[in-house]
């Protein structure tokens, strides 16, 4: 902080420095504001909330008031965008297109603009002076562990649909019980579909679990029972647990689902859709 500051001040100090201030600006005191400034001590959680506020256009997400105005944010935004991380602050915005404020004792402040802000700390710096965990959270180019994940479902339910064993096969390793945001898993697309080679496949080979229930309480027996898909049904019967009662009570919530869109008319891309 010394250094940098001695750097700073020396900088401005100087008489053709001092033409870059607009008239009435004292340098002395802007100096002091920017030393206040790099003095200040905040926590991971207190430097989060920050981040969040610039993230929410001034407005402090905890407390609900408006503590920054939008232009400030803006101004903000925009030199955090080209020059927040020190000498590295052009190939960080190449790489990650997202403002964000590190510090020589291991902190960096992120910014999302409009989805999230964060502060994480780490104290091992790299030759610019930024922490370099810190750096490289922010460049994973792909957070494959969420968008694999969602893409392998998406995959999936698609196979189930068309009928596509072999696009299954070749999707082996993937979770065959994931479910979409209707909770509908494979299972229940290729029954309502009738698609039988693909529902012994997911039961006799990718172990799908015939017991799993939609966000509309149907398992995938149901659902080949509401599509009237009868060859599904007398095989899914057979690895269902399907007492008479509960067959009964299958049959009135077929009943009672105005909810639900009529299957003869309806197919898994329209409810993409």
């Amino acid at each position: 902080l010394v250094e940098t500051g001695a750097i700073i001040c020396s900088s401005l100090l100087q008489v053709t420095m001092s033409l870059c201030f607009p008239e009435g600006v004292g340098i002395n005191a802007t100096l002091d504001l920017l030393l206040q400034c790099l003095s200040t001590e905040v926590t991971c959680e207190s430097g989060a909330a920050l981040a969040a506020t610039l993230a929410n256009g001034g407005l402090c997400p905890l407390s609900g008031d408006q503590v920054m105005s939008p232009h400030a944010v803006r101004s903000t935004l925009s030199v955090m965008q080209v020059a927040g991380m020190n000498d590295y602050s052009r190939t960080f915005n190449f790489k990650t297109s997202v403002p964000a404020k590190s510090s020589q004792s291991g902190v960096v402040l992120i910014v999302v603009p409009g989805v999230l802000g964060l502060m994480c700390w780490s104290p091992g710096l790299d030759c610019n002076g930024n922490s370099w965990r810190g750096v490289h959270f922010c460049e994973v180019n792909k957070y494959f562990f969420l968008e694999l994940q969602g893409y392998k479902i998406m995959n999936v339910l698609l196979a189930a649909y068309r009928g596509d064993i072999v696009s299954l096969y070749l999707l082996s390793g993937a979770d065959v019980n994931a479910v979409d945001y209707d909770g509908r898993s494979a299972l229940h697309v290729a029954a309502s579909e009738g698609r039988l080679d693909v529902i012994k496949f997911l039961v006799e080979n990718a172990g799908a679990n015939c017991s799993l229930k939609d966000r509309w309480g149907n398992m995938a027996l149901q659902e080949a029972m509401r599509c009237n898909q009868d060859p599904a049904i007398q095989f899914l019967k057979k690895y269902t647990d399907y007492e008479e009662k509960g067959g009964e009570q299958c049959g009135d919530s077929t009943q009672t689902q105005p909810s639900r869109h009529d299957c003869s008319c309806e197919t898994f891309e329209d409810e993409r859709g």
